[in-house]
C-alpha cells in the first residue's frame, strides 16, 4: 500500500536528506519482508558504499508500524510491517471513497466505438467497445467528470456510394423489413460492381457532394440511413451493457470544419493545390495529407481538427481520449501536429492505440462481407454458457456469463498486442477467464450470506491469510497504474491472480467451521475480497452474479 511506501520514503529522506520517491520502494514477499529499498539508488549521491548506507538506514529509521528492518545482499533494506497494523490499515483504506485511490479532478472525454452508418459492427469493434468502456469507467472511478462519446462515421464518400446504390438497385420494402441487412447488402454489392465499372466511384463521389451540399433527396436518404443504423447499433450496445453520455458524428461538425480550414489557409499552415484541393505538408517528418478534395468534399481528418478545437476551446475538456485501432496511428500523429501548428491546445489529447483483432483464417473486410458480427459473437458466447450451466433456473445468467467471458478475453490482453480470434480461446470458461472471476466473487458472497457475524481482524494471521491480505492491498495502486497507462489489462490480470489466491485460501482456510476468532478474521478477508473483486469487475464492465 502507498501509505507504507510514503512513510518509508519520508523516513529515508529524513535520515539522509535525499529525495527518494515512492517509485524507489519495491514490493517484497516472504523472508524479504513487505517492502524493500535498494540503497544503491542513493549511493553515488551520498558518496558511500550501498551496504554501509543500508546499515545506517536500518539503525536510524524509526516508524511505529515496523516489526523489523533487515539488510540483505549488496545493500537491500527489507522492511517488515507489523501484521496487525497492516490488516487494520488495509481495512481502513478499502473502506474509503475510491478505496484509497487519490482523487483526480477535471473533465475527461472518451471517444470510442464510432461505428460507420449502414454497416453492422464486427468482432473488431467488440475490442474497441469494451476497451473504451473500461477506460471511461476507470476515469470516472478516480474522480474525473467523464463523458463517453460515440462519434459515429456518418459523412464522406461511402455515403454517396450508398445513396447511389439504393437509388439504382435498392428496395424501400426490404429497407423497412430489415434496414441494416439491406443497407449492408447494398454496400457489399456496390464494391463488387465497382471492380468492373470504373465509373461507379465517380457516381459515389457525386452523391457524396450532393449530401454535403444538403440537396433534398440525397440529404433525406442519408438522414434516413443514419437514424436506422443508430437504432440497429443500440441493440448491440444494450446487450454489451454499454451506454454513451452523448451521440455525435462527423456530420455535426461541418460548419466548424469550414471555419478551421479557412483559418489554416490564412495562417499558411494548410496549402491549396492548383486543382482546388487542400493539403498539409509535413516535410520529412511524416507523409503529407489531404484535408479537402478537389470536388469540395472534406475528409475526416479535417473534421477531427475542428472537433478537437471545439472540445478543448469551447467545452474545456482536460482529457480528450480517442480509442482507435493502431492502423490509425499516422492519422492521429497528423491530427495533433496540425493542431499544434495552428495553435490549438493538444494537452491532454491522447490516441489510445490498440492492436487489431483478426480472424484465425485471415483478416476481415466489411467490403467483401467477410466479417463475424458482434451480434453473432454474443449469440455464440451465450449459447456456450447455457450448455455449461446445469440448473435451468441459473440459465437466466447465461448472457452475463457469456458476454463477461468475451469482455475478459479482450481486456486481459495488453492493448498494444494483436489478437487472432479463435472461438475456443476466446470462449474458454476455465482458469484465467471472465466466468472464473464471476464464480469466485459469487463464492465469496455465498460465504458472507451464510452467517450473521461481521468480519473483524482478530488474532494472528496465518501465512496464507497474510499472503491473501497483501494481494488485496495492491488493488488501489493497481487502479492508479491502470488509469495512468490507460490499460484495463492491469486490472484484469490482477483480478485473475487475486481469484487464484482466494480459491487457494478457501480450500486451505475454512471460514465458517473455524473457531469464532479465526472465523471473524477470515470472514473479514472474504468480505474485502468480495468488495475488491466486485469493484474491479465493475471497472471491466463484467457483471457480478448472485448465483452461479
Amino acid at each position: 500500500m502507498k501509505y507504507f511506501k510514503n512513510k518509508i520514503v519520508k523516513g529515508i529522506n529524513e535520515v539522509f536528506n535525499v529525495n527518494v520517491s515512492v517509485k524507489d520502494i519495491e514490493d517484497s514477499e516472504g523472508d524479504r519482508g513487505d517492502f524493500a529499498f535498494p540503497a544503491m539508488k542513493i549511493a553515488s549521491e551520498l558518496d558511500g558504499k550501498p551496504r554501509e548506507i543500508a546499515e545506517k538506514l536500518r539503525k536510524n529509521i524509526d516508524l511505529d508500524f515496523l516489526e523489523k528492518v533487515e539488510v540483505a545482499g549488496p545493500g537491500f533494506v527489507n522492511f517488515f510491517i507489523k501484521e496487525e497494523f497492516f490488516a487494520r490499515k488495509l481495512d481502513e483504506t478499502l473502506s474509503k471513497d475510491r478505496m484509497g485511490v487519490k482523487k483526480k479532478t477535471g473533465k475527461a472525454l472518451v471517444e470510442f466505438s464510432s461505428p460507420n452508418v449502414a454497416k453492422p459492427m464486427h468482432i473488431g469493434h467488440f475490442r474497441n467497445n469494451v476497451l473504451g468502456d473500461s477506460i471511461q469507467r476507470m476515469l470516472n472511478f478516480i474522480g474525473y467528470d467523464t463523458v463517453s462519446e460515440n462519434y459515429i462515421g456518418d459523412w464522406g464518400t461511402q455515403y454517396g456510394k450508398l445513396v447511389y446504390a439504393f437509388k439504382e438497385y435498392g428496395s424501400l420494402k426490404k429497407f423497412e423489413q430489415n434496414s441494416m441487412e439491406h443497407l449492408y447488402e447494398l454496400y457489399v454489392e456496390f464494391h463488387e460492381k465497382m471492380e468492373t465499372d470504373d465509373k461507379l466511384l465517380e457516381k459515389g463521389r457525386e452523391w457524396a457532394n450532393r449530401i454535403e451540399n444538403k440537396e433534398e433527396e440525397a440529404y433525406r436518404l442519408w438522414k434516413l440511413f443514419r437514424e436506422a443504423s443508430i437504432d440497429y447499433h443500440k441493440n448491440d450496445y444494450n446487450r454489451m451493457g454499454i451506454s454513451f453520455d452523448r451521440w455525435t458524428g462527423e456530420s455535426k461538425i461541418l460548419e466548424e470544419t469550414k471555419e478551421v480550414l479557412e483559418e489554416g489557409l490564412n495562417k499558411g499552415i494548410i496549402n491549396k493545390d492548383p486543382d482546388g484541393s487542400l493539403f498539409v505538408d509535413f516535410g520529412d517528418e511524416m507523409p503529407a495529407t489531404v484535408l479537402k478534395k478537389s470536388d469540395g468534399t472534406t475528409l475526416y481528418l479535417s473534421r477531427d481538427i475542428a472537433n478537437l478545437k471545439k472540445r478543448k476551446e469551447d467545452e474545456g475538456f482536460d482529457l480528450n481520449l480517442y480509442v482507435v485501432a493502431s492502423e490509425q496511428d499516422l492519422h492521429f500523429q497528423q491530427l495533433f501536429k496540425i493542431c499544434e501548428r495552428m495553435g490549438i491546445d493538444t494537452d491532454g489529447c491522447e490516441h489510445i492505440s490498440y492492436g487489431l483483432l483478426n480472424l484465425k483464417d485471415g483478416s476481415m473486410s466489411s467490403r467483401s462481407g467477410n466479417i463475424v458480427r458482434i451480434s453473432e459473437l454474443m449469440d455464440k458466447a451465450i449459447e456456450k454458457a447455457k450448455k455449461r450451466i446445469d440448473s435451468q433456473e441459473l440459465k437466466k445468467n447465461a448472457d452475463k456469463i457469456g458476454i463477461g467471458a468475451l469482455k475478459y478475453a479482450n481486456l486481459c490482453v495488453t492493448k498494444q498486442k494483436d489478437i487472432v480470434f479463435n472461438w475456443d480461446d476466446v470462449l474458454t470458461f476455465e482458469g484465467d477467464s471472465g466466468p472464473y472471476l464471476q464464480y469466485s466473487n459469487t463464492r465469496a458472497k455465498s460465504i458472507v450470506q451464510k452467517t450473521d457475524l461481521k468480519g473483524e481482524f482478530k488474532g494472528d494471521l496465518s501465512e496464507m491469510e497474510y499472503s491473501f491480505l497483501k494481494k488485496l492491498s495492491k488493488f488501489p495502486e493497481m487502479i492508479e497504474n491502470a488509469v495512468e497507462s490507460r490499460e484495463p489489462a492491469k486490472i484484469a490480470n490482477y483480478l485473475s491472480e487475486l481469484c487464484e489466491i482466494f480459491n487457494s485460501f478457501y480450500h486451505k482456510c475454512p471460514v465458517l467451521k473455524a473457531d469464532e476468532t479465526t472465523m471473524k478474521r477470515r470472514l473479514k478477508l472474504v468480505e474485502l475480497f468480495e468488495s475488491v473483486s466486485s469493484e474491479g469487475m465493475g471497472l471491466l464492465g463484467i457483471d457480478c452474479l448472485e448465483e452461479m
